[in-house]
């Protein structure tokens, strides 16, 4: 065969062993993805990848799909577990009873009682306002009647008595017991122990003792002498200063040794060995250092013109005009409306003419000493 023969021979061939490819490769068996997408598909699920392929096109770019929201719950959950939520109920919780009782006990009882002031009780027009005719007759009964200025002048009288009898007899007394004097302990409980027995009782137990057939009347017996009568004027005034002395003993007495306690030893051996006495210790060092504890104490002695009250009634059974005092006349007269008016007006009355005098009294001790840390 010549070259050009042989030539064709190899290139028919080769064009065969092609074609013979080609058909394997047509007859090969396709895969389920080939076969599903190459099935003829129905108008329906033509349709829905129509709407899908539409939604596709709608969805926005990947910046701008928005997250999804948390859900609130979750924070108040946290919010409600949190250390700061829990300080906060628990303040609040604290701060709730004094709260209601200041506004309940002493806001609304004080703007109520003001207001009654400028008012009247009528049994058939009930409350009519009546401006300044409450005061205007309070004046006019202090003038008139010297009852009303022996109520004023027994209740000043009490404040005296407590503010320099009562608080210097404290303050004497705490500084030796605290001194451990012999026996320190057994006067400690024997002063405060009227403090501790209620007033009812304790004024019975001094009645019986001091009347005429009492231990007192006993006593006097005793020497052939007439038993004083103290609980009939005039001396029934002075016998319920000397009860208010030793019933008033046991509370500042009590605060007192606990202050006093509590000035450092080594201030006062230091005194000792600079040479001070006992009488220098205690108003060179003491006094001074627990100086804002007795200015405090001292103001609530100058109360006293309001807080006596039932001491005179307990002890005598009976109002009089020689015993009575501010506080007994208002809870006296404070059982009916006509009677709450008067009351009310009487203690606006003397809260006016008080107040000052108590307040410039506590700027002027505070003047005195500075306060001291220790």
């Amino acid at each position: 065969m010549t070259f050009d023969e042989r030539f064709q021979v190899k290139d028919m061939q080769e064009n065969n062993a092609y074609d013979e490819n080609a058909g394997m490769l047509d007859e090969a068996p396709m895969s389920d993805e080939t076969v599903l997408n190459e099935a003829p598909m129905p108008e329906e699920a033509v349709i829905l990848g129509a709407v899908e392929e539409s939604q596709e096109d709608d969805i926005p770019a990947e910046e701008e799909i928005p997250k999804p929201r948390r859900k609130h719950w979750r924070g108040f959950r946290a919010f409600f577990r949190s250390r700061k939520f829990r300080r906060g109920l628990f303040i609040t919780l604290m701060l709730l009873y004094p709260v209601a009782q200041f506004l309940i006990m002493w806001a609304f009882v004080n703007i109520d009682s003001i207001i009654m002031t400028f008012q009247k009780y009528d049994t058939v027009k009930g409350w009519k306002f009546v401006g300044l005719d409450n005061y205007k007759n309070w004046f006019q009964k202090f003038r008139a009647d010297p009852a009303y200025t022996t109520m004023m002048v027994n209740s000043a009288l009490h404040s005296v008595v407590g503010m320099f009898i009562i608080f210097p007899l404290c303050l004497m007394i705490s500084y030796f017991l605290c001194r451990k004097v012999p026996l320190s302990g057994f006067f400690r409980v024997v002063f405060y122990l009227p403090s501790i027995i209620p007033l009812v009782v304790l004024a019975l137990g001094f009645t019986n003792m001091i009347k005429v057939d009492g231990l007192l009347g006993k006593l006097y017996e005793g020497f052939n002498l007439e038993a004083p009568a103290l609980l009939v004027p005039p001396k029934v005034r002075w016998t319920i200063y000397g009860f208010t002395v030793w019933a008033g003993l046991g509370g500042n007495l009590l605060l007192l040794s606990g202050t006093i306690k509590r000035v450092p030893e080594e201030v006062l051996e230091s005194a000792r060995l600079d040479g001070l006495g006992t009488m220098g210790e205690l108003f060179r060092i003491v006094v001074p250092m627990i100086w804002p504890t007795l200015v405090t104490l001292f103001i609530m002695s100058m109360m006293g013109i309001f807080s006596v009250v039932f001491q005179p009634l307990f002890l005598t059974d009976k109002l009089m005009d020689e015993t009575m005092t501010l506080g007994l006349w208002i809870f006296n007269k404070a059982t009916d409306n006509a009677g709450n008016v008067q009351a009310a007006t009487l203690g606006i009355m003397s809260t006016v003419i008080v107040a000052p005098i108590i307040l410039l009294t506590r700027w002027a001790l505070d003047k005195m000493f500075s306060g001291v840390d220790y």
